[in-house]
């Protein structure tokens, strides 16, 4: 087949999917604005604003809670009755040939729930909500594409083999699943099949055609990768290079810089809305293929003029260079340069001294980190001593933790060569030099730790230059309710509400929550933000450029030599990495 005609199906279907994107876009911000505001009015009858990883029991203890569950389970079902049925049965009715109506779509998508009214219906929502992002394979719904598994929990699993590979596996195994199911919802949707109906012919149809389908697949994503480099160089790039070879004056070519980067992103954020929907019509044509009786072919529609698509395009020039004059005018202020984030070394020193040591501070202020976070924990005599994990194997070999030991015991032991110090040690090492954040860790993290920590923290007269971190609500609101002059600050890896209306100083959030939209809800109540644990350059470029407060990470040199590289960006590298870390 040559590529044209491979090539066909797709570039008929784009206005009318446009058109589908753009309706279900609607419907999906409606659906958003009244979950939003049901979920507003229960949480303020619950007496809160917001649902993080550190009190997560309220949704299983209060009625409110479980209302929420039930509305987040309905805004589920609404997306893939929008975002996959639908799209399913509008891209089976375009390579017909018909004219699909994108509500009639979106009604049957909703009806077709009676269905899902089976055993293997639960499993295609969790696995379309929650498994599919999860793994980054198969697909998903906007509502949920963002989950992931949090990086720390990551960093265990690929610190410890049998866990990496068992994980790999996994991957590997719901992978095969999920190609091996791909024309479920194409039977249950285009031929009104019941589920298990469809489930056994997907099986049947998958092992009698696998090597061409696999095949096919291959070739569609090697030929979708080629148009799209094809399109971002025609558009941005190429345009750019010439342009660089153009004697013009600053200004002008200021303009140039920002209009073609506006280009190349809009090219971006088009092959992003339309990756699925082709790839649906890829598998609904194979679909077709392969479940007909007789030999199927793609129905050619007729050529025909799209208005609309056009006074689009004009619309999306007209604003791309008004936003370029703009940006043109006001370079300074919507591209600055100045790298806001302090680095603050995890573990005392990150990976550049022994963890959680007197040294890793001391290292940590020598690479010009502005903090240092260090974890303690309870000995059995009363003590606190540093350590991140529940017990003491990983950094000294002794499987023990430390509430099962008396301070003399961890004295004997050693952290690449470094004594294991108590956090008055730790309170004198980063004196005057950096922000100490001490996070209450693991099961001796209660009030009388609380209570202790104040004490001693008091004692050595550092109120100011310490924060109390940790990621058990209550005993930080504990802390916030007996010891107001104390600097707190939660860490979350979820978040759902309006987190900023937390009663903490600070709010460390992991990586993947770190959003522009947080970052400015947070300084708006007057509290500091920081990012955890930020190690890749690609994520430390990222946030230094972000307006956080701080990143803590394992990486200080990394994150040092990475601030010092920003800083002497040239001014289009300014330009291209504002909008990589905004729109793409």
């Amino acid at each position: 087949m040559k590529l044209k005609e491979r090539i066909l199906p797709y570039y008929q279907a784009i206005p009318k999917l446009l058109l589908f994107q753009f309706v279900s876009g609607i419907c999906i911000f409606l659906i958003n604005l009244v979950t939003s505001m049901l979920s507003g009015v229960l949480l303020g009858l619950s007496g809160k604003t917001s649902v993080s990883s550190g009190d997560l029991m309220f949704l299983f203890t209060r009625w409110q809670g479980y209302a929420l569950i039930l509305i987040g389970l309905l805004t589920v079902l609404a997306y893939i009755a929008i975002e996959l049925n639908a799209l399913i049965l509008y891209c089976g009715k375009l390579i017909n040939g018909e004219n699909p109506s994108v509500w009639s779509c979106i009604k049957e998508g909703f009806a077709a729930f009676r269905k899902y009214l089976n055993p293997r219906g639960p499993v295609i929502v969790l696995y379309a909500a929650i498994i599919s992002p999860l793994i980054g394979l198969g697909f998903s719904i906007s509502l949920t594409e963002s989950f992931y598994i949090p990086r720390f929990i990551m960093s265990v699993i690929n610190a410890n083999t049998f866990y990496r590979y068992g994980y790999l596996a996994l991957q590997i195994a719901l992978f095969v699943i999920a190609v091996i199911y791909s024309f479920i919802l194409h039977g249950v949707l285009l031929d009104g099949m019941k589920m298990k109906e469809a489930s056994v012919q997907s099986r049947r149809l998958f092992f009698r055609h696998w090597k061409n389908f696999l095949w096919e697949l291959v070739k569609f994503f090697v030929i979708a990768v080629v148009i799209a480099g094809l399109c971002i160089g025609l558009f941005c790039i190429l345009p750019l290079f010439i342009v660089q070879l153009i004697p013009m004056g600053e200004s002008a070519l200021m303009f140039c810089d920002i209009f073609f980067g506006l280009v190349g992103v809009f090219c971006v954020l088009l092959i992003m809305l339309l990756s699925l929907s082709f790839l649906i019509i890829k598998l609904t044509m194979l679909y077709k293929k392969y479940s007909s009786d007789e030999a199927w072919r793609y129905q050619k529609r007729e050529k025909k003029k799209h208005p609309f698509v056009i006074a689009a395009a004009v619309l999306v020039l007209a604003a791309i260079t008004a936003i370029s004059v703009g940006g043109t005018i006001r370079y300074d202020v919507i591209f600055p340069t100045e790298i806001k984030p302090g680095i603050v070394a995890h573990r005392a020193g990150g990976v550049e001294a022994p963890e959680n040591t007197v040294k890793g501070v001391e290292t940590a202020y020598e690479l010009g980190a502005s903090g240092s976070e260090i974890d303690i924990q309870r000995t059995a005599d009363g003590y606190y001593v540093v350590n991140h994990d529940d017990t003491f194997e990983r950094v000294a070999g002794v499987n023990k933790k430390p509430s099962e030991m008396t301070l003399e015991d961890v004295r004997k032991l050693r952290v690449d060569g470094e004594p294991v110090p108590t956090l008055e040690e730790m309170l004198d090492a980063s004196r005057d030099k950096v922000t100490l954040f001490v996070e209450l860790k693991g099961e001796t993290a209660d009030n009388q730790m609380a209570d202790d920590a104040v004490k001693i923290i008091k004692q050595k007269g550092m109120e100011d230059q310490v924060v109390l971190i940790s990621l058990k609500y209550d005993v930080l609101e504990y802390i916030e309710q007996k010891y107001p002059e104390m600097l707190t600050g939660y860490l979350a890896f979820i978040s759902f509400g309006q987190i900023e209306e937390t009663p903490f100083d600070y709010l460390a959030l992991e990586e993947e929550i770190s959003t522009d939209d947080n970052v400015s809800s947070i300084h708006k109540k007057g509290k500091k933000m920081l990012v955890w644990t930020v190690n890749e350059e690609d994520d430390l470029e990222h946030f230094l450029l972000s307006d956080a407060d701080a990143i803590i990470t394992d990486s200080v040199k990394l994150s040092g030599k990475v601030r010092e590289d920003l800083e002497a960006r040239a001014p289009l590298q300014v330009i291209y990495q504002y909008f990589a870390d905004r729109f793409v």
